[in-house]
Order: C-alpha cells, then sequence, then structure tokens
C-alpha cells in the first residue's frame, strides 16, 4: 500500500477526496474554512507531479541520442562510438565548426584508420585523437578552441572508459 502513497496523482486525489469530505460534513463554512489545508497540502503533490513530467519529457527527448549529441558553442556536433570505446566525430559537423580546408580524402591519407564513414547515412568521421592531432595543426584560433572543447568533453571522457574497461584500440592512440 506505501507504494501507491508515492505516486503524486494519487496523493492529489488523497487530498481531493478529504477536502471533498470536509465540505461535505461541514458545509460551505468547512470548505472555505479547509481550502487553505488542502492549498498547502497538495502543493508538494503537484510539484512532485509537474518534475515528474518535466523529467519525463526530457528522458524522451535526450535518451535516443545520449553519448551522441554534443553542443559546440551553439551547433550540434554528432559523436558515434565504436565497439572499442573509440569515439567518431562527424566531418560535416566539424567543417561546420571550424571550417576545415583539409578534404576528407586527405584526412583518410593523412590519418590511416582514424578517418571511416560510420553510421546509417555513411556520412565520414574522423577518431577523436586524429581531431585532435589535426585540429592542432591549424592556426584558426575558433580550430584551436574546437580542440581544446573536443578534448575535454569528448576525447578524455572516452579514453577513461577505455582504461577503465582495459581496451586499446587499434592502431595505437597517439598519447
Amino acid at each position: 500500500m506505501k507504494h501507491w502513497l508515492g505516486f503524486p496523482s494519487v496523493q492529489i486525489a488523497l487530498c481531493l477526496a478529504v477536502f471533498a469530505w470536509v465540505a461535505w460534513r461541514l458545509g460551505p463554512f468547512g470548505a472555505v474554512w479547509a481550502s487553505p489545508l488542502l492549498a498547502a497540502a497538495i502543493a508538494y503533490p503537484v510539484y512532485n507531479l509537474v518534475g515528474n513530467i518535466r523529467h519525463g519529457m526530457r528522458e524522451r527527448t535526450w535518451l535516443p541520442v545520449h553519448g551522441q549529441h554534443y553542443v559546440f558553442k551553439g551547433t550540434t556536433i554528432h559523436v558515434l562510438e565504436d565497439d572499442d570505446r573509440c569515439r567518431w566525430i562527424s566531418l560535416a559537423d566539424m567543417n561546420k565548426v571550424a571550417g576545415i580546408t583539409a578534404g576528407e580524402r586527405a584526412l583518410e591519407l593523412a590519418y590511416p584508420e582514424r578517418c571511416k564513414r560510420m553510421g546509417k547515412t555513411g556520412q565520414p568521421h574522423l577518431r577523436d585523437d586524429a581531431l585532435i592531432e589535426h585540429l592542432g595543426k591549424e592556426s584558426n584560433p575558433v580550430a584551436l578552441r574546437f580542440r581544446t572543447w573536443a578534448e575535454r568533453t569528448v576525447a578524455f571522457p572516452g579514453r577513461k572508459i577505455r582504461e577503465s574497461l582495459g581496451i586499446r584500440p587499434d592502431p595505437p592512440y597517439m598519447e
């Protein structure tokens, strides 16, 4: 029985039932005097109900893209994670942010095995260590800020996950 009392909707229904019973027993005069008590008693369950609705909406919105959706200065960056827990950043998103001049073929030659087509649409992606290495060669201040952001937000957490699981990706990371 205690399990059901934890739901905000049940708490609200109980408060309304008690108020209706008081109003029925004491009449309109009792209802007027009991209404502030109803307001005080029903406030906490209403706050919980609204919080649960907000939490549910956020969960439905963000859970499908959990671990794949990052934002750099208002621009969405799609990140994929493979079986080795390596994170791959979309070249299209990278070009939107930093304006990288190197093409896909040049990146494939410069970073073999770390630049490939992935995902449902087969878009080109660059592994996080190759991205950081490439952005380190850029002189554009936006690219350098993007490098710092990618290292802190994408690469470092992924590296920590791999270390905790004992995963060593091929080819080896440039540490």
